[in-house]
């Protein structure tokens, strides 16, 4: 069993708590409530509970809840595990009217706990850190950075302070593992931070996390799978070691097919892993039936799969999601990618416009794809339809039939004013991950060279590429020039995305 908000706790401080929202965790701290003395007391009805709201059973977790608060009024553990429904609820649904509602019951149970809980206990500062981190994140997703900034600052504040109190009660590292390895990268000004007293950095997240792993490694089981959760989205996310986060993933004792939480978090690691096959593998064992709460993002993920795979029935999944979500967040992206399956799939532009047309109807511009989405329809060029088909190719992790595609189309390209920078681009990114490093740099260095004073995002990401190559090869130095020349630019798409990772990038070359 286990939960990790460190997914959504990356996504959302990065580029998606302007957010690449989903993406950081869904996943800490819930199985935080061990068996502890006095009024917290994580019994076994506790866990069964527990176990259903991963299984995202929501609504029976709520009666079996109710009914174990009148059995065991004292044991203030349930006011953690109460929290943690309201935030699925809010997270998933995006309803705002629902956000505003449940919101008022952060205030309450913190309340309740300072006034009824042991002071004593580890976990008497410790929930009331979880229940702040989970509305930080919460408050995030609904645009309210300032406040998600203030719970974010309470929750660390507790678990310092607790960590002070109760120095051997290693399960605080688990919250604290994941702020402190974000600290360095969340854009928000530093002088804010020093008001906010919020420290930390990779290096010390990454040794907390481990720390935590191989204690309950050791001495408590039930903690290993959010600890390994939390562990391979710092892998994935904070040190850009994709083969490792999946490799560590896949050897886990995680099933997919067992709880949509964890099914949600493989189908995304396995995407950004370039393990596309895994990912439409993993969603397709996804729970499913009434007595589960909707989870109507895990049918766009299945969609996008699909599309990067080229396949003929991708539209289904995606029309699915467009059609139930009642949400704000991937939307837009939804409707565009629909409009991109025209173009990949039918080559029918009418109704590539029917589609992107929905995108400036529906949704926010809160994350960077929606963002990008939006972008494309108010520029209204149509993308080339040949280098769209490679760029899905290489988004799902078909590097070769990319790169052959490119190379078999290249006379349609290399003269052409308009789309050679992306050509060039598209060809770099194919020969990285065929780690033909050589051809990529020299593919990276003609976009980076054409595209500094372009609005497009192809230079920046293409200086980041090259900063990443050469961190791979020992070449700080050349790491950091490119590292910076992509902090230097200024594109209109994926700007916080590209220029978190590159100071991310910088962080891990320091020593």
């Amino acid at each position: 069993m286990f939960v990790s908000r460190a997914f959504f706790v990356l996504e959302l401080m990065h580029s998606k708590l302007h957010v690449k929202i989903y993406f950081i965790s869904l996943f800490i701290g819930l199985s935080s409530f061990a068996h502890a003395q006095g009024k917290f007391e994580y019994t076994q009805e506790l866990k069964l509970i527990y176990q259903d709201i991963l299984d995202l059973k929501l609504e029976k977790a709520k009666v079996a809840l109710s009914a174990l608060k009148k059995s065991e009024p004292k044991n203030l553990s349930h006011l953690h595990i109460e929290n943690y429904i309201d935030f699925f609820t809010v997270f998933i649904n995006e309803d705002e009217k629902e956000f505003k509602r449940l919101e008022k019951n952060r205030k309450k149970r913190i309340k309740y706990i300072q006034k009824h809980g042991d002071k004593t206990s580890p976990y008497y500062l410790f929930s009331q850190a979880e229940i702040n981190l989970q509305w930080a994140l919460a408050r995030a997703k609904f645009g309210q950075q300032f406040n998600a900034l203030r719970d974010l600052y309470s929750a660390y504040r507790d678990l310092k302070q607790n960590e002070t109190l109760h120095p051997d009660f290693t399960e605080n590292k688990k919250s604290l593992s994941v702020i402190h390895a974000v600290n360095e990268t969340i854009p928000i000004p530093s002088l804010i931070k020093k008001i906010f007293t919020l420290e930390g950095d990779l290096k010390q997240g990454e040794r907390e996390i481990l720390e935590v792993l191989a204690y309950t490694k050791k001495e408590k089981p039930f903690f290993y799978a959010e600890a390994l959760a939390s562990h391979v989205i710092i892998t994935l996310y904070q040190k850009n070691d994709k083969q490792a986060a999946y490799t560590a993933l896949k050897e886990s004792t995680l099933d997919p097919s067992s709880s949509n939480l964890v099914n949600f978090l493989y189908a995304k690691v396995a995407q950004r892993a370039g393990y596309n096959d895994d990912a439409i593998k993993i969603l397709s064992t996804r729970s499913q039936g009434k007595e589960y709460h909707p989870f109507h993002y895990l049918d766009f993920l299945m969609g996008l799969s699909k599309l990067r795979k080229l396949e003929t029935d991708a539209d289904v999944p995606l029309k699915q999601f467009v059609k139930n979500f009642k949400g704000r967040l991937y939307l837009k992206e939804a409707y565009q990618k629909l409009a991109w399956y025209e173009l990949v799939i039918n080559e029918d532009q009418e109704a590539y416009n029917s589609y992107i047309r929905m995108v400036d109807k529906v949704g926010t511009e809160l994350v960077d794809d929606d963002k990008q989405a939006q972008q494309e329809y108010d520029e209204g060029i149509t993308p080339n339809i040949d280098i769209l088909r490679a760029r899905l190719l290489f988004d799902g992790g078909y590097f070769q039939r990319a790169y052959n595609y490119l190379i078999q189309n290249s006379e349609k390209y290399i003269y052409n004013s308009q789309l050679v920078l992306e050509y060039y681009y598209r060809l770099g990114r194919s020969t990285q991950a065929l780690q033909n490093y050589t051809d990529a740099l020299t593919y990276f260095r003609l976009t980076v060279e054409n595209g500094r004073g372009s609005e497009k995002y192809f230079a920046c990401n293409a200086a980041l590429q090259m900063g990443i190559i050469y961190e791979g090869q020992n070449r700080y130095e050349e790491a950091e020039k490119y590292f910076k020349e992509c902090l230097s630019m200024q594109p209109s798409k994926y700007k916080n995305s590209l220029h978190q990772k590159a100071k991310t990038g910088l962080d891990r070359i320091k020593s």
